[in-house]
């Protein structure tokens, strides 16, 4: 309607663009990337002069293209956005944007870190969202950044340090009552299958096992939930056929 009546456009951009951006996150719901990409491209086309209009509109695409390089598994495209988000951010009008937003941005980051196997960046991502207060405004990216930040350790090999991470993750989310059968699923298997397993073979089949329990946990519509945080069916996939995580990721994003 408003693209009918373009003085619309004109006298009231900031509906234009909230309405763009709406869309553009229905499709990524819809995993509709192809439509997301031309929809983006008007997003970034708009001739706005306003500068906080201008950052919105920066802020707002970053956040649509990496969830769409996640999407996909084209976690590697997404490291020229990564610097240009970092260097938006330490500009002094930086503020325009709210440090809880912030946090959902350093979740994608280590999201697309963790794609590339670059698990100290990754963890390095996740460490701002877990030591940071604020993030508990976002109480949901803090829990899967702890999850996440327990799959991190496993690929970096770090297993002492692992059952220290184990056990402060299971006290934060009783405490705060997110122990839902996901999170459970993941802390079991770290406390107390991983320490039994003695070779590849053996640690194969028991990534099959969890790959079979996480399936039917997120059948249920809230347990699903997770995998939008981040697809760790996907992830265990690549660990089964030993195949990397981004391969498994496109393939899908395909089909």
């Amino acid at each position: 309607l408003m693209e009918k009546y373009p003085h619309q456009i004109s006298d009231y951009p900031q509906r234009y663009i909230v309405a763009l951006f709406n869309l553009v996150l229905g499709l990524s719901k819809l995993e509709k990337y192809k439509e997301m990409i031309f929809y983006i491209q008007k997003l970034k086309a708009l001739d706005i002069k306003s500068e906080s209009l201008k950052d919105y509109i920066f802020y707002s695409v970053s956040f649509l293209e990496l969830g769409m390089y996640i999407g996909t598994g084209r976690f590697k495209e997404g490291l020229p956005l990564i610097f240009a988000i970092e260097e938006k951010l330490k500009k002094p009008n930086a503020k325009i944007i709210d440090e809880q937003r912030v946090i959902v941005f350093y979740f994608s980051i280590s999201i697309i870190y963790f794609g590339i196997g670059n698990y100290r960046e990754s963890n390095l991502y996740l460490n701002k969202i877990i030591n940071d207060r604020i993030s508990d405004g976002r109480s949901d990216i803090h829990c899967f950044a702890k999850i996440v930040n327990l799959l991190v350790h496993f690929e970096l090999g770090d297993r002492d340090l692992l059952e220290y991470i184990v056990k402060s993750t299971y006290r934060y989310l009783h405490k705060r009552n997110r122990l839902y059968k996901f999170e459970t699923s993941v802390l079991n298997f770290i406390r107390t299958k991983l320490p039994k397993i003695d070779s590849t073979s053996e640690l194969t089949e028991t990534f099959k096992e969890w790959k079979t329990e996480i399936e039917k946990i997120t059948k249920y519509p809230f347990e699903k939930k997770a995998l939008e945080y981040f697809d760790i069916i996907s992830w265990l996939e690549s660990k089964i056929s030993h195949r990397p995580f981004a391969d498994i990721v496109k393939e899908k994003a395909l089909q």
